[in-house]
């Protein structure tokens, strides 16, 4: 049965973690909220550090009772860029450095389609996918080669809008790049974006998923007028379904709460990111006493 020892929160809204009292600032608030993981991004790190910065970040995080689940890299792989390649092998070096066996990565865009030529007006834009899939694969298998080496595993995750991004395009991916380093991150807002079941989904990939976002939605794909990721439980997801889904996959790794409501954020919160750990935090909790009370009514 899922646990509160897997509850964590995603600490991107702390974009400066430079040194050991930031760091120790930021892991001290969620211990003291009830997380019991965290994950970081690359970013809030200084970059030429990177290495120290990630072992520093893991032992500082230990001292305060909080296990990094996983580090975060955002980078565009579909599109063929050597750099970003070679900052995601960077990032796994820097994973292993510190002890931090998974590393949370995205794919990239959608490519637009190609508009035809201006005098065959009466003629649609065409999709052109296979050039983006190619570079992604490519891409992947660099990157997994590494992380073998370095023996962490890549944890990607699909998002609206990415070449990957929905149950099907996952199966699309595993088909194209299985390997052992391979896993993935399941964030259920993505799925439930485009009408995905999502507790199917979980059965099917199975151990595949290595980690888990806890975030929810509202909306349809399109631009950002036309969905959100409201507070949990304020949108469409059905998070006993989705828990208990998890532990019918026995999955053991973190549940790492999100909070991506940008302009309440902005404007209420003043980007302060305590208040919005601690909503979250409580709202979680309501969500996984909801779940154990199922859970123990359907063992009778």
């Amino acid at each position: 049965m899922l646990n509160r020892e897997q509850f964590g929160f995603n600490a991107f809204w702390w974009e400066t973690l430079h040194d050991a009292e930031q760091i120790e600032s930021c892991v001290r608030c969620l211990s003291g909220l009830g997380y019991r993981q965290v994950e970081f991004k690359r970013d809030s790190f200084l970059q030429e550090q990177l290495p120290k910065q990630f072992a520093m970040a893991a032992r500082v995080a230990g001292e305060q009772g909080l296990k990094v689940s996983n580090f975060v890299v955002l980078r565009d792989l579909v599109g063929g860029d050597e750099q970003a390649i070679a900052d995601v092998v960077e990032t796994i070096e820097a994973c292993s450095e510190a002890q931090v066996g998974l590393l949370n990565c995205c794919f990239g865009l959608i490519p637009p389609p190609i508009a035809p030529p201006a005098e065959q007006w009466w003629a649609q834009a065409q999709p052109c996918h296979g050039p983006a899939w190619d570079n992604l694969v490519s891409a992947l298998e660099e990157i997994c080669a590494a992380a073998q080496r370095h023996g962490v595993v890549m944890v990607m995750e699909a998002t609206i809008g990415a070449i990957v991004h929905d149950f099907y395009s996952i199966q699309e991916l595993l088909a194209r790049c299985d390997h052992p380093c391979l896993g993935l991150t399941l964030d259920p807002s993505h799925l439930f974006l485009y009408r995905n079941d999502i507790p199917y989904a979980i059965r099917r990939l199975g151990d595949r998923i290595r980690h888990v976002h806890v975030k929810d939605a509202i909306g349809v794909p399109g631009t950002n007028l036309e969905f959100a990721f409201p507070v949990l439980g304020a949108g469409g997801i059905d998070w006993t379904a989705f828990f208990t889904a998890l532990d019918e996959i026995d999955y053991a790794g973190a549940l790492s709460a999100e909070y991506e409501q940008f302009k309440y954020m902005a404007v209420v919160l003043r980007n302060d990111p305590v208040p919005a750990a601690a909503e979250t935090f409580r709202a979680m909790s309501v969500l996984f006493d909801h779940y154990q009370e199922h859970y123990k009514e359907s063992e009778r």
